[in-house]
């Protein structure tokens, strides 16, 4: 009985596949789909592979230079060479200028799914031990060598052709519903019209699931990603988001199809919700969010920042004086240097920067927090959107994601504070030191 039962399922299933399959237009819109996910795919591990070439070469580029100041500090003690001061790795003040160290957020195992927004984000620059406006300030901008690449990733092409491959499979059933002769004489057969569409769409919709469920795939493996058990669970949850995300748009068909009769408007409602879902939906939660959540503006915070430099720069000698009260081994320089009308210019940097950040520290937590609300905000927001749903989910997998920006932030800012406090004291008395000062390298820690 199971088996008589279970035959003519089958049969449904095998003849709207068939069908499916055969339709011209579909067949196409499939394996361009296919294509362009895995050019996408290879697109985006090619950029990903270019990021992590320029860290590691970087990373060489620390440890030679390291590797020379050592040699020649070996040198200036055995008497081999006598440099000028500002060449001399053992002088603090010339050290911290010429000292090379990167901080860089490295991709992430899976980073050729996304580029999100690597065109614009910084993943790699210098840092020294001097005032942290040499690149926290820095504003972001598409920089050329990325910009080759574009910014349509694999999460793009999947996310944003679903629908139109949803739409193509059921535009059929959408078709003969409108009181065909072949409809009416499957429905006498069916038993009920809801039936025939169930036993129609059902098929069609595993068809759709399938290719997009392959396109995901073959995007990640054109990535190239490292075989790792990681990388495996990664890509288990990007493919089972792009299926999630197909199912509510083979929902949405199905729901459309068994509400509304006529072809047109059934059309003309699928397509209106792809265009306000998956087009508009980005540049409407950005608006919406800024609205109620403005972040802070950059060129305000660049202006507040230039005008507390200003009033410390004439705050210059009382915070000199300052200093030299309390330390007894740089008072001597810097007051014969106030005397002499002399500018000092490592320890009158570390001053008004240190003033800076002071009279700047509330305003700062204001505008962090500002930029988390609206953050928050916005990402709240993109909860209703699928689309834009399954695209932070995807990102998050790819390393590309807020959180882990967030968390490379913080660590550059811990580690130029760690920075700080190693060479400040030391380039307040212009110290000579008997061996070289080599901090170590940043390193990322994954959140």
């Amino acid at each position: 009985m199971r088996r008589e039962h279970s035959s003519p399922m089958r049969l449904s299933i095998r003849l709207e596949a068939g069908l499916l399959l055969r339709t011209r237009l579909f067949v196409v819109l499939a394996g361009v789909v296919v294509l362009l996910s895995a050019l996408a795919g290879a697109q985006g591990g090619q950029l990903a592979r270019a990021q992590a070439d320029a860290i590691e070469a970087a990373r060489a580029l620390e440890v030679e230079r390291d590797a020379e100041a050592l040699v020649r500090a070996e040198q200036i003690r055995s008497g081999e060479i006598d440099p000028p001061w500002w060449q001399s790795p053992l002088n603090v003040q010339a050290w911290s200028y010429s000292l090379i160290r990167h901080v860089a957020l490295p991709p992430g195992d899976l980073a050729g799914v996304a580029i999100a927004d690597a065109d614009i984000q910084p993943f790699l620059f210098r840092i020294n031990p001097h005032p942290p406006d040499r690149w926290s300030n820095r504003a972001s901008e598409r920089t050329p060598s990325v910009a080759a690449y574009g910014g349509f990733d694999l999460a793009d092409v999947v996310l944003l052709l679903t629908p139109l491959l949803v739409i193509v499979a059921v535009a059929s059933v959408i078709r003969d519903r409108n009181g065909s002769e072949r409809q009416r004489l499957a429905v006498v057969q069916a038993g009920s019209e809801r039936t025939l569409l169930l036993q129609r769409l059902v098929p069609r919709a595993l068809v759709v699931l399938a290719i997009i469920l392959a396109a995901g795939l073959a995007g990640v493996v054109a990535t190239r990603p490292p075989l790792t058990a990681e990388t495996a669970a990664g890509t288990v949850t990007i493919l089972l988001t792009f299926g999630a995300h197909a199912l509510f748009w083979i929902a949405l068909a199905a729901g459309l199809i068994l509400a509304v009769r006529p072809a047109v408007a059934t059309f003309a409602g699928f397509v209106s919700l792809w265009f306000i879902l998956g087009v508009l939906a980005p540049g409407a939660v950005e608006g919406m969010a800024r609205i109620v959540s403005p972040p802070p503006s950059p060129l305000s915070v660049f202006a507040s920042e230039r005008a507390e430099t200003v009033r410390a720069r004439m705050l210059e000698e009382d915070l000199t004086r300052a200093y030299a009260a309390r330390d007894s081994l740089a008072r001597d320089m810097l007051l014969e240097a106030l005397d002499e009308d002399r500018l000092l210019i490592t320890p009158t940097n570390l001053l008004v920067q240190d003033e800076v950040d002071r009279r700047r520290a509330e305003d700062r937590d204001m505008e962090r927090h500002a930029r988390s609300q609206f953050t928050g905000l916005a990402q709240t927001l993109s909860s209703l959107s699928p689309t834009l749903l399954a695209r932070r989910v995807i990102y998050a997998q790819a390393g590309r994601g807020e959180a882990r920006r967030r968390a490379f932030e913080a660590q550059v800012a811990a580690y130029h504070g760690d920075l700080q406090d190693t060479f400040v004291p030391l380039l307040m008395r212009r110290a000579t030191r008997d061996a070289v000062l080599l901090p170590e390298p940043f390193a990322f820690q994954e959140p």
